[in-house]
């Protein structure tokens, strides 16, 4: 990591401290107008994030419905999920703002991870049909491993825009 980068890196935690402490002393009475607004307080509506075996759910409240989904393989949009019933809430447009920068990192992480399926297959059946293991399918199977390793980061980073919108959806709730 490069001095720009380690910079930036405590740039970010230094906003990401303060930007909680701050906001959520601006937001606890909005967070009240909010509930008082729609009908609808943390744990019916706020939302959190739960593993499943093709990308990340977002849930809604403490029964946990699945209001939308994270793809790992073929990403769709999760910003309607961040809009919520009240459109002149706190952090709507940061919340959104997220959600479609997480949407757009997932997209080029599943493009890396599926051509590393695909090559990876490829190169499998290659080898199978040939009876052996030829110099061509190693190189086929070598870069569908780089496309996936690439995918790695890409996915992550995704799976962290995501946590932040939903950070974003929750403020209207306040304390």
């Amino acid at each position: 990591m490069g001095c720009l980068e380690r910079a930036l890196t405590g740039c970010f935690v230094l906003l990401a401290v303060m930007t909680p402490a701050a906001a959520a002393a601006q937001s606890a009475s909005d967070g009240v107008r909010a509930a008082a607004r729609t009908g609808c307080d943390y744990s019916a509506c706020a939302l959190s994030i739960a593993p499943t075996w093709n990308g990340l759910a977002v849930v809604r409240g403490r029964g946990g419905e699945r209001v939308a989904n994270l793809n790992f393989f073929w990403p769709g949009d999760v910003s309607r999920a961040m809009v919520g019933s009240d459109a002149a809430a706190a952090g709507l447009d940061s919340a959104v703002a997220e959600a479609r920068r997480a949407v757009g990192i997932r997209r080029t992480g599943a493009a890396l991870t599926d051509a590393g399926i695909v090559l990876a297959a490829m190169a499998a059946v290659r080898a199978l049909g040939a009876g052996k293991i030829r110099r061509s399918d190693g190189v086929i199977a070598g870069a569908g491993a780089a496309s996936l390793a690439l995918s790695v980061p890409f996915q992550f980073a995704a799976d962290g825009a995501l946590s932040r919108a939903v950070w974003w959806h929750n403020l209207r709730y306040g304390r």
